[in-house]
């Protein structure tokens, strides 16, 4: 995968799920550190660099880092000491992935017929016209239950007092 190809999948996982500032950052510090070092992964890198160079707190970047390898973006490895840094790999997303998404949204679709749509089109032209009437008529229930008299005037009534 591309440099341009891992950001479209960051963002295209950043719109299924709200991420933080600092994922954000933290993604793209380690897609950047994968492009530096030519797409050799896992990536060296120590916690306390990648803290220093974002600005953000150990805490902070140990769970924005657990959260991208829940997400299926990242995964590491925890340093064991200052002079073995932590070790990170770009995940690329399989299309099982929207497979799984989609599986249960289709299964009970069934698709309607014209006659039926023409059906739920007019019954629900029905009921529209029929509101109408009731309007016209004065038997507008809602009104009627809540002491609404519709008083109808016209402009011509009022031009001669301005």
């Amino acid at each position: 995968m591309t440099y341009i190809d891992y950001m479209n999948q960051f963002w295209r996982a950043s719109s299924m799920e709200y991420m933080s500032m600092s994922e954000v950052a933290l993604y793209a510090f380690i897609v950047n550190e994968c492009n530096l070092n030519h797409w050799n992964m896992p990536v060296p890198c120590s916690t306390v660099r990648i803290c220093e160079v974002l600005h953000m707190s150990k805490q902070t970047l140990c769970n924005a880092r657990k959260n991208l390898a829940k997400r299926g973006l990242i995964s590491f490895t925890e340093g064991s000491s200052r002079h073995v840094p932590s070790k990170y790999s770009l995940l690329k997303w399989t299309d099982n992935l929207t497979v799984e998404l989609t599986d249960g949204l289709t299964a009970d679709f069934t698709p309607l017929k014209d006659k039926e749509k023409d059906n739920i089109i007019k019954s629900g032209s029905i009921n529209f016209s029929n509101k109408e009437r009731e309007i016209k008529n004065g038997n507008d229930t809602q009104n009627r239950r809540r002491g609404i008299q519709e008083i109808s005037a016209t402009a011509s009534a009022y031009e001669g007092t301005f």
